[in-house]
């Protein structure tokens, strides 16, 4: 009877794979664990005939983003794949940035079955329920046991997850009970895999892609009288949350709308644009915190969740003329203002309808209107300045590197910034080539967990990657290296040695004692980088000056494995610089 069990954990967890291989999903994360044992040996089989790529990792919560990173850089869906207990409260992090990012993701949980549950038994807790805030939907097989989850079932609990991303990605919860026995003789093992490789493995088909947002006629935006193309108005861009397979689609959709309307735009670092889109306004928020957070026009259009900036959100929630929010297949709510109609079917939609209700003008090429002239000849008066004043100098800092690094680092190789500091820097401080190459951030809760494994997910995708970081968020993920191949990655990662969440420094210096500062908020570590990057066998380098980090750079790129550029910060020299820069624009 028993071995009867453990054969059909088997069988369904092959099915499991078969019907998720056949919704084209390829890429997956191992973590270790025995209740898990079923999902582990059938993901070994599906990797072995080459129908998935299987990585391995030993912490669940680095996995988590692995996963992520991957997903947010192929625009599929990745699944992660644990053991129960502690291992699936390890997930709500990603989990979270999952859902906060629209990323698709599935974790795929093994459970103890109902009898164990509520009775102290050894690591049974009621994990169905732990990522349930966050995830668009939370499945369970047979609480019994998967050995009596029988086929219309499956393909029921498969259906969900297929239903589940097409208005709005991100992640979902498959908990999968087990009972014993998880592992069955080589012999019985061999039967199986002979029954099914006649069955399933043999069969390589992907599921037809029924997405709900096919139908435009279903989406007509009837709001449209509220744009007046004859006056001026704004363009803001925010971080892309759409697919990256959708990008080309929304580039050529703003390029039309720009031509359309003239307007200048505002574009966030990892807004995902085409540089040959005309009205970019270089050092953007600068200028807005030289006009007192004041632009004169009529009206705007945002595009995606808010930018990480507060000068813009003071602008938007001061602005008194129309605003319109444009999403990319996202139906939740992303205007902490309040003060916007939220459109959420995308750009390319939004601007196919309005071309049509303005009696298809979209062949039109409008001039710029003056206030994009003027706030584009003002962005390039703040380069000016910034050039003659500070780029004279070869002392690092962390504004230098965002207006640096972007024509150090070649174009067509992606970029990722750390949330907090670095993000919010590149924002202010670098210009339009940032935005002519593959721009990744990770600002949907805000948080520096998972900045290593994220990186590293991105890299299994595009490489080689730069990952700029600081010493707080890259030594909270330090276990990203337990990831398999993680030296094979080509990630270069940017050290910023701040000494801390340096952040802190700039916001609470004049209004708090130093001691108090570094205690509760920057919590300095001492920290020896070099040992550290010795121990995980990374070649590793360490610069002050900035005519050396060009070829610390290069240096980087010359190999083909994850290296590490340590950047000394006098956080001191930092700030006082910072506060110049403000004062003379």
């Amino acid at each position: 009877m028993t071995s009867d069990i453990g054969c059909k954990n088997l069988l369904r967890s092959l099915q499991i794979f078969n019907k998720l291989v056949r919704l084209g999903i390829k890429y997956f994360i191992l973590c270790p664990g025995s209740r898990s044992a079923p999902l582990a040996i059938a993901a070994g089989e599906f990797q072995k005939r080459g129908k998935i790529k299987l990585f391995n990792s030993i912490d669940e919560r680095s996995a988590g983003f692995h996963g992520l990173g991957i997903s947010a850089a192929s625009g599929e869906m990745t699944v992660v794949i644990t053991t129960s207990g502690t291992a699936v409260a390890n997930l709500l992090p990603s989990a979270v940035e999952a859902d906060r990012s629209n990323k698709p993701i599935l974790f795929l949980t093994a459970d103890r079955p109902l009898r164990l549950k509520e009775c102290g038994a050894n690591q049974t807790v009621n994990q169905e329920d732990f990522l349930i805030s966050v995830c668009r939907k939370c499945i369970s097989t047979n609480e019994k046991g998967l050995h009596q989850t029988d086929d219309l079932e499956l393909n029921s609990l498969i259906d969900l997850i297929k239903d589940s991303n097409y208005c709005c990605p991100g992640p979902i919860h498959l908990n999968i009970a087990f009972e014993k026995p998880l592992i069955i003789t080589k012999d019985q093992k061999k039967k199986i895999l002979e029954s099914f490789e006649k069955n399933y493995f043999c069969k390589d088909f992907k599921e037809a892609n029924n997405n709900i947002l096919k139908e435009s006629s279903q989406y007509k935006f009837n709001e449209s009288n509220l744009l007046d193309f004859n006056k001026s108005g704004l363009i803001i861009v925010g971080p892309y949350h759409g697919s990256i397979k959708d990008i080309e689609d929304f580039n050529r959709a703003l390029k039309k709308l720009q031509n359309l309307s003239g307007w200048p735009i505002f574009a966030d670092p990892c807004s995902g644009l085409n540089f040959d889109i005309r009205g970019i306004v270089d050092n953007w928020e600068l200028i807005i915190s030289k006009k007192d957070k004041s632009i004169k026009c009529d009206q705007l259009i945002r595009l995606g969740p808010m930018s990480s900036s507060n000068l813009l959100e003071e602008f938007l929630i001061n602005f008194k003329g129309k605003q319109i929010l444009i999403k990319e297949r996202n139906s939740r709510k992303l205007d902490p203002t309040k003060k916007t109609i939220e459109y959420d079917f995308g750009l390319k939609q939004f601007v196919e309808e309005l071309c049509v209700n303005n009696l298809n003008k979209s062949l039109l090429t409008k001039p710029l209107i003056s206030l994009a002239i003027e706030l584009i000849r003002e962005g390039k008066e703040i380069k000016r300045i910034f050039k003659n004043e500070y780029l004279k100098s070869t002392k690092i800092t962390e504004f230098l590197i965002a207006n640096c690094v972007p024509r150090f680092w070649p174009e067509n190789y992606p970029i990722m910034l750390s949330a907090s500091s670095p993000i919010r820097d590149w924002l202010t401080f670098s210009e339009n080539k940032t935005l002519s190459r593959r721009c990744f951030s990770f600002r949907g809760a805000s948080g520096i967990d998972g900045t290593l494994s994220l990186a590293l997910g991105i890299s299994r995708i595009y490489k080689p990657l730069l990952l700029v970081t600081g010493d707080l968020a890259f030594l909270h993920d330090i276990n990203g290296f337990l990831v398999e191949d993680f030296l094979e990655a080509n990630l270069t990662i940017l050290l910023l040695d701040n000494k801390g969440g340096n952040i802190f420094n700039r916001l609470y210096k004049n209004n708090l004692e130093l001691e108090e500062i570094n205690k509760l908020f920057v919590m300095p570590k001492s920290i020896n980088w070099e040992k550290i990057a010795e121990i995980h066998k990374i070649p590793f380098q360490s610069v002050s000056e900035l005519n050396n980090l060009k070829e610390c750079l290069k240096w980087s790129l010359s190999s083909t494995k994850t290296s590490i550029i340590k950047v000394n910060i006098d956080t001191d020299y930092e700030i006082y610089q910072r506060k110049n820069i403000f004062n003379s624009i």
